[in-house]
């Protein structure tokens, strides 16, 4: 077992890891270096990979604390769930009570790669090519639909 402080070395090295791999490749693909995350151009809706002992996923979370905003997102993306689906070729979760650590409910959709660790070095490359092939298609997707799926307080009536 890993002490805390091991677990933070191995878990930053992972993040430099795939910093190297896809900066240089999003140079060449003419985008910003640094990925959208946060910054999506939609309140609330964010952008997030993960990574543990026994998954990597990417997904589009909505975390605003509004219950009414939520469902108002909710059904947005319902209303295009078969062109996102269609895009990632139906292997999507989608989860409108998605309960974070913090014990805080987010909606989720998510793609996720299983039986991949983070403490297992060999995972990395395949772990890196996952996370940026579908990351890029999140980041397109929702640049793209992002005028639809904004919410504004009409919808939240």
């Amino acid at each position: 077992m890993l002490s805390k402080e091991e677990s933070k070395i191995i878990r930053q090295a992972f993040w430099e890891g795939f910093t190297k791999y896809s900066a240089p490749k999003r140079k060449r693909m003419g985008r910003p270096k640094t990925w959208v995350m946060q910054n999506t151009g939609i309140k609330a809706v964010d952008l997030k990979f993960h990574i543990d002992e026994k998954m990597a996923s990417v997904s589009i979370d909505v975390v605003s604390k509004s219950i009414d905003s939520r469902v108002a997102y909710w059904n947005k993306f319902l209303g295009l769930k078969t062109l996102l689906d269609t895009e990632f070729n139906n292997e999507l979760i989608w989860d409108d009570m998605f309960a974070l650590e913090t014990g805080k409910d987010i909606i989720r959709i998510a793609m996720i790669k299983e039986q991949v660790n983070i403490f297992d070095k060999k995972c990395w490359p395949e772990v890196y090519s996952f996370f940026f092939k579908q990351m890029i298609k999140f980041e397109d997707w929702l640049e793209y639909y992002k005028d639809i799926i904004k919410v504004n307080r009409q919808d939240l009536l």
